[in-house]
Order: structure tokens, then C-alpha cells, then sequence
């Protein structure tokens, strides 16, 4: 697992901060020898508050909240209630669903898809990076404009294209007896849209896993 370790920087409460990038660097050291990833922000811009004075703070908490997103967990250690920076990091994580370990007494364990589908959890996040940047670069030629333009009600659209070019391409002989009509918007009372927005999505990596040969392996 990618893991992301968390903990205070700042010189408090007693505590220096080459006390606390040693603290962390320990923890670190034990993450690895466990057989994780560990990314340690302590280590990776230790001392720059002395070397580098004209970063502010903010552009610090950008930056670990950029490399916090892109982990599969969370280890919080040391005297973390005392940095203002590791909370806002603890809610980044809870806002998204990523796992928490606090340490000591808690390591990070490996869901069961992770350790029985190693291939197809790679794949997986090897895809949505892809996705991303194919975003990035399609949505330089159109610009946010070719959706706002038409909203939600455009990528239903769009998404209905794909779906019927997918159908027709595997063999389905579909039959549209009469055009589709709208009616008034219906709330769920089960699944919220964003949900289902976001099976979609799932489901259409898992058709590209699955043509790779990457599925369940």
C-alpha cells in the first residue's frame, strides 16, 4: 500500500523539529520494513521552513494534500492533536473515505481485493490516472464550456451515446419505438445520483480490466 504518514513538523510543546522528523523517519522506516510505500512529508521538505522562508505555509499544506490524495491510506503518529496541519490532512481523508491508522497500535492493512487481486488493483488505478489525463488534455481543446453549456442533462446524453454505440458494437439489436420524453426530475430514495454516477465510472474501468485480462488476477 501507498501510504501517507502524518504527524506534527513544528517545533511544540518541548518537542523540536528535528525531533519530530526523527519520530517520523522512524515510523517511516518501520512502514517500509512492514512492505508498504510510505510517502513522509517530513522528510521530503525537512527544514525548507529554515531554508527556504519565502514558501508559505499554505503552499506546504497544498502540496501534502496533492500527495496525500493520490495515497491508499492514512498513518497518523506523534502528537498529531497539536498540529493545525495534520487535522485539516485527517479531514482531507475522512472527506474522501481513505483509511486512518493512527500509531502505534494500529498498521495499515491491505483490503482483500488488494492482496487476492494484485494485477487487477494496479490496472485499476493505472486506468483512472490515464482517465485523468486524458481529461486534462481533451479538456484543453473544449474547454469546461462543451459541458457547462448543456449540464447535467448534456453527459446523460453523451453517456446514452456511448452505451448505445457499446451495445450496437457487441451485437444488441436495439428498437426505439418512440423518442424518450422528460418528465419532472425524481428524487432517489436509495442510491443518491452521485452514486450512480460513480458506477458508472467503476463499471466502465472494470469493462476495460476485463478486456485486458486483468480482472480478478
Amino acid at each position: 500500500m501507498l501510504i501517507y504518514l502524518a504527524g506534527p513538523y513544528r517545533a511544540v510543546e518541548g518537542k523540536s523539529v528535528e525531533r519530530h522528523i526523527q519520530e517520523a523517519r522512524t515510523v517511516a522506516i518501520d512502514l517500509w520494513q512492514q512492505g508498504h510505500y510510505v510517502l513522509c512529508p517530513h522528510l521530503n521538505t525537512a527544514h525548507f521552513d529554515r531554508d527556504a522562508s519565502d514558501i508559505p505555509d499554505k503552499a506546504y499544506l497544498a502540496g501534502t494534500l496533492e500527495m496525500l490524495r493520490r495515497c491508499d491510506a492514512m498513518v497518523v503518529q506523534g502528537d498529531w492533536e497539536s498540529s493545525e496541519g495534520t487535522k485539516e490532512e485527517i479531514a482531507y481523508a475522512e472527506s474522501v473515505g481513505m483509511p486512518i491508522y493512527c500509531w502505534p497500535g494500529q498498521s495499515p492493512v491491505a483490503s482483500l481485493t488488494e492482496s487476492r487481486c494484485p494485477e487487477q488493483c494496479t490496472a485499476f488505478l493505472d486506468t483512472v490516472m490515464q482517465m485523468y489525463r486524458v481529461h486534462l488534455s481533451k479538456n484543453s481543446d473544449y474547454s469546461p464550456a462543451n459541458i457547462l453549456g448543456t449540464g447535467e442533462m448534456g453527459v446523460i446524453v453523451r453517456a446514452w451515446d456511448k452505451i448505445a454505440r457499446l451495445l450496437n458494437l457487441y451485437g444488441f439489436n436495439l428498437e426505439i419505438a418512440k423518442p424518450a420524453t422528460l418528465a419532472q426530475p425524481r428524487e432517489p430514495k436509495h442510491e443518491s445520483i452521485d452514486d450512480t454516477w460513480m458506477d458508472m465510472a467503476v463499471y466502465g474501468i472494470i469493462g476495460m480490466l476485463i478486456r485486458a485480462g486483468k480482472w480478478g488476477k
